[in-house]
């Protein structure tokens, strides 16, 4: 049904004429009742009873009158939504983001796009590196954040994808918080007799347990025992219990555990170069333009060396 008719047709029914439809309208009069007669033959029945001053709907007419109003509401409406689907206001945003990020860097991330964009609603995920390389990758996720030492490896690897660097994440040693420390940094070799908890490595993915044997082949030592586990939530509440120490982001840890304390190393750590991800074959939907947007106005300048977000 031509919605432009429709208004017409509905506009005579309340001035109960033709004529003062098309006063109100801003037309003439032979176009409207022309638009009103092709109306009726596109419905296939009779709308308008002709009086001898004016007119008024038939049966049908009502009918049409009734439901009329609710149809240009709800095309008003979903004019309305489409627009704000194409301005990145509405629809879906889909994150994968390995859980290093999620604690830190993007809570305030969605917070300034929840802002920007209320009516998106955002499904968040948290599964391993490698499962957010391949949901990116297969279209399962729009966008997804990673943590690895090496960003050029992980775009090597997957030409598919486009991998963009944001900061660098320090790490240094937790340990438990009774565990006597200096205030300087620690050489690592003083807790080659403690248990390492280490998340495991993931096939195919620099991560946490290759910079442990980094540092460990550094200094020459190996720890009398290493336990690997799957994640850096897990390896927390060990360290907090005096089991062991781990390898961990420096701010991470402050925030999620009070019973374990960060170090630094004497030589320092190699960092963790967190990245965003995303298809180098779909184009980004407009409520991930929107997110890419804030993404890129919220980190600080690359090249700092900080692991933050403008204005946190």
């Amino acid at each position: 049904m031509n919605l432009r008719k429709l208004e017409y047709f509905l506009t005579v029914v309340e001035e109960g004429s033709v004529s003062l439809a098309a006063r109100r309208l801003h037309m003439t009069q032979p176009p409207l009742s022309q638009a009103i007669q092709a109306l009726e033959r596109e419905v296939g029945a009779k709308l308008l009873h002709r009086l001898p001053r004016g007119v008024e709907p038939t049966v049908a007419g009502r009918l049409l009158v009734e439901q009329g109003r609710d149809l240009l509401r709800w095309s008003g409406r979903i004019e309305d939504l489409v627009q704000r689907v194409g301005q990145g206001l509405e629809g879906r945003l889909r994150i994968a983001c390995v859980p290093s990020i999620s604690w830190s860097l993007l809570p305030p991330l969605l917070k300034r796009f929840s802002v920007e964009a209320e009516g998106v609603e955002v499904l968040l995920s948290d599964p391993n590196p490698l499962q957010v390389l391949n949901r990116v990758a297969d279209g399962g996720a729009d966008v997804g954040f990673i943590a690895p030492t090496d960003t050029v490896a992980v775009a090597a690897a997957y030409p598919a994808l486009v991998v963009e660097p944001l900061a660098e994440m320090p790490l240094g040693l937790v340990v438990p918080l009774d565990r006597e420390a200096g205030d300087g940094p620690v050489a690592a070799a003083a807790y080659a007799r403690d248990a390492w908890i280490i998340p495991e490595a993931v096939p195919g993915f620099p991560g946490l347990a290759e910079l442990a044997e980094e540092l460990w082949r550094r200094e020459g030592f190996r720890p009398n025992r290493v336990q690997y586990v799957s994640t850096l939530q897990t390896a927390l509440p060990l360290v907090a219990a005096g089991i062991g120490v781990g390898i961990m982001p420096m701010d991470l840890a402050r925030l999620f555990s009070p019973g374990v304390r960060m170090v630094e190393v004497v030589g320092g750590m190699a960092p963790l170069r967190p990245a965003l991800i995303r298809s180098a074959q779909m184009r980004p939907s407009p409520a991930l333009e929107r997110f890419l947007a804030v993404v890129i106005a919220s980190f600080e300048p690359r090249g700092s060396g900080n692991w933050s977000v403008a204005g946190e």
